[in-house]
């Protein structure tokens, strides 16, 4: 039975939940490796505790109706020069997108990527921009995202 579910926006009262999220999403990635994982969970949980009060990271929670979280997606406005198909310059970044293995297919993240959608469009960004897996890739694909040209090459050891 599909379990009623809201959205609402992250604090960073919301870290322990974020950073247990983030990692359900590395090992659905695959990443196994527990001492990298903890590692990852521990810098995210700085990152977050900086990130979210300054306004540099934007969170949403799915919330069943048990209380427990059943998801989240983020967003960063990342900042780049203005061209002619964004005259502002700013991209929202979305990352983030996770949903706990026992919510999947109920919606919860397509749920989540609508309110972030309504979100940047409410901030007059012009761009939105994300990395899929291939669990993903279907939902982004509904919602109007389009293959890009971008290229990555990795620096140094740390994976990115």
């Amino acid at each position: 039975m599909k379990e009623s579910i809201t959205i609402r926006r992250a604090s960073a009262a919301d870290i322990p939940e974020l950073v247990q999220l983030r990692r359900i999403m590395f090992e659905s990635m695959g990443y196994g490796d527990k001492a990298q994982l903890d590692a990852a969970d521990e810098a995210a949980s700085a990152y977050f505790s900086a990130a979210i009060p300054a306004g540099e990271f934007h969170g949403w929670l799915a919330v069943a109706r048990s209380e427990q979280v059943a998801g989240s997606g983020g967003i960063v406005i990342d900042r780049h020069p203005p061209g002619p198909s964004n005259l502002t310059g700013q991209i929202g970044y979305i990352m983030n997108l996770v949903t706990v293995p026992e919510y999947r297919k109920q919606g919860v993240a397509r749920q989540v990527m609508q309110t972030m959608l309504a979100w940047l469009a409410e901030q007059g960004i012009q761009q939105a921009a994300l990395h899929h897996t291939d669990m993903g890739r279907s939902l982004y694909s509904e919602l109007g995202f389009v293959d890009s040209n971008e290229m990555r090459l990795k620096l140094g050891e740390a994976d990115a």
